[in-house]
């Protein structure tokens, strides 16, 4: 920044003084450029990473989610600077994952603040992990144009935590809805040294998750298990059985997500609300959908040398 203040006073001074020169002009041009991309200058996501980082970590350490944030979304903005732009003059499908670094960190760190402060403190360290990264891409973003990043929990089985997030636009359309430009699925892992830490018990810690009643069955050890609709009854406080949309699928799942907010709205909006059943409803409704990433898994296997077909070197390059 110091760079830039002393080009535009260099600029100013030349302008003042007489007609500008073509090393003013250019100079001129490199500063309008450089304003124009600061997002993609060197070292700038960086900084919006760590930035992240000091706000939730340090600047707001006390201000800690409640069990009714556990599934809440987190949004963050920015523009697509012209650098971020491909030959069709919209932003480029690549450059969709760095803002997407910036948004999730916010959102990990604001839910597990606690966890991570409790850990530190007794030396045993906790890092996040990310494995793994899907994105649909839906409409474009034009250039300079302002957009939307939410993202939130969707799921977590004994291993993994899935986090969705959605690239929209701010105005809404006339039928009151906002566009979505892309969504995406993040796959992470909590990792202390070499051991995979579960999610529940870094939940948990952070205040997010009630205790598990007595008699409530273990997770399953991953979001691709699926079990018989028997084996997917709940209970809840009332002794009242809760079929969960893992049960079923499409919009039956819907219907009686609905039918489980609505039965449950009577308990007010906050942690009540929340119970460990509820919670437990929301996560496998989110396991549904999770478990098509997992399903990706095989395409390790789809790797092939180049004997079969033959296989064309480009080049180190390009």
């Amino acid at each position: 920044m110091a760079a830039f203040s002393k080009i535009a006073s260099a600029l100013s001074a030349s302008i003042l003084s007489g007609p500008p020169t073509w090393s003013t002009l250019f100079k001129l041009v490199f500063l309008l450029l450089a304003l124009v991309n600061i997002k993609s200058f060197p070292l700038t996501w960086h900084f919006r990473f760590y930035r992240s980082l000091y706000f939730h970590l340090l600047h707001r350490k006390k201000v800690l989610p409640r069990r009714a944030d556990l599934f809440s979304p987190i949004s963050t903005t920015s523009r697509s600077p012209l650098y971020e732009c491909d030959l069709n003059l919209h932003k480029s499908n690549s450059t969709y994952f760095s803002d997407l670094d910036i948004a999730r960190t916010h959102l990990v760190c604001h839910l597990i603040k606690k966890s991570l402060s409790i850990r530190r403190k007794t030396k045993k360290q906790l890092y996040v992990a990310l494995a793994g990264v899907s994105a649909l891409f839906r409409r474009e973003i034009k250039p300079f144009e302002k957009y939307e990043v939410v993202s939130r929990l969707l799921c977590w089985d004994t291993k993994w935590v899935f986090v969705v997030s959605h690239f929209i636009a701010l105005k809404k359309d006339p039928d009151g809805k906002r566009k979505i430009f892309a969504t995406c699925i993040s796959k992470y892992v909590f990792k202390q040294g070499r051991v995979t830490v579960p999610p529940e018990e870094v939940l948990r810690e952070s205040g997010l998750l009630p205790e598990r009643p007595a008699g409530a069955k273990e997770l399953t050890p991953a979001v691709s298990g699926t079990a018989s609709p028997r084996d997917d009854e709940l209970v809840d406080i009332s002794g009242k059985a809760i079929a969960t949309a893992e049960a079923v699928s499409g919009s039956d799942g819907d219907v009686l997500m609905r039918d489980l907010d609505r039965s449950l709205a009577q308990k007010g909006e906050g942690d009540e609300y929340w119970t460990w059943e509820r919670i437990e409803a929301e996560r496998k409704r989110g396991c549904e959908i999770a478990k098509y990433m997992l399903e990706l898994d095989p395409l390790d296997n789809e790797l092939r040398n180049g004997t079969e077909e033959g296989l064309v070197h480009i080049g180190n390059w390009y």
